[in-house]
């Protein structure tokens, strides 16, 4: 599946004198109220029910992306939501021992430590609601990599997972998506054996949708500009190259909008090689 990543909240500075909201008291505010809702139609089997629980306009980007999805994916997409959502007893004992709500104007955050982790969830307020941008989802602390490797833009094109990389580009875009699935590791060609005849070519059209060219990586990697790349390899084991395309457009004189997103590739050793990991 490739991996879209958005940011959630960024540059939030807390109101000044702002204290968090702990506790009960956390657990019985409106927003961490609606989290839990989340969790219980999650535990109820309706999870696509807690995207209305989100703003509108999030609600839009979520149906315009769920809606490119093959059914493998998005199969995996709400198996993900599911793994991640947090057991609604445990998620409320959690915020009752241990809970903080830092609320930042229209925008808060809610952190609660739980065994090996903690649980996470974003709001916002839209028409004086509060509304669910993200979570609850449960966060496991895994110790930091003992080596991290980063690799940008141009020398990417000249590392081997970079090679690895344009070669699976290369089968994508020519329509190959059995051969692209060659280069990955053992339980993901797999996986891929075991997906429908349908679901293969809706996987590999969101592939050709979703990921760049090879020329489009070169000619971006090497301006360093359009098409940006950045390669993290962790204890040379598993790697992950974000693909991040950027546009800037005249609105009107004097004003320029930007906009990026990110795709990506991930990776696995195995048996000593390099394999594409999706």
């Amino acid at each position: 599946m490739v991996v879209v990543g958005v940011a959630l909240a960024a540059n939030i500075t807390p109101l000044s004198g702002q204290e968090p909201i702990k506790g009960e008291e956390a657990l019985s505010h409106p927003a961490v109220q609606l989290a839990l809702k989340a969790a219980e139609l999650v535990k109820a089997g309706k999870v696509e029910e807690i995207f209305a629980l989100g703003p509108k306009s999030g609600q839009s980007e979520l149906k315009s992306f769920s809606a490119g999805l093959s059914a493998g994916d998005r199969r995996d997409f709400l198996a993900s939501i599911v793994k991640k959502t947090p057991d609604p007893k445990a998620f409320s004992d959690a915020v009752r021992k241990g809970g903080e709500l830092n609320v930042f104007g229209n925008t808060a955050i809610l952190n609660a430590p739980m065994a090996n982790g903690r649980v996470l969830a974003y709001f916002e307020r839209e028409g004086g609601a509060w509304r669910l941008t993200n979570g609850p989802m449960v966060v496991v602390d895994e110790p930091e990599p003992l080596n991290q490797t980063r690799v940008e833009n141009a020398d990417i094109l000249t590392h081997p997972l970079g090679t690895l990389a344009l070669q699976y580009l290369d089968l994508v875009h020519a329509g190959k998506i059995d051969d692209a699935k060659k280069l990955a590791t053992s339980a993901v060609q797999a996986k891929w054996k075991a997906e429908s005849a349908k679901e293969r070519v809706e996987s590999a059209a969101f592939l050709e949708k979703n990921l760049p060219t090879r020329a489009d990586v070169t000619a971006g990697f090497k301006a360093g500009k359009n098409l940006t790349g950045s390669l993290i390899i962790e204890d040379d084991k598993t790697a992950f190259l974000n693909l991040i395309p950027s546009e800037q457009r005249q609105t009107s004189p004097g004003n320029t909008t930007y906009s990026s997103t990110t795709t990506g590739i991930s990776f696995a050793k195995e048996g000593g090689q390099w394999k594409i990991a999706q």
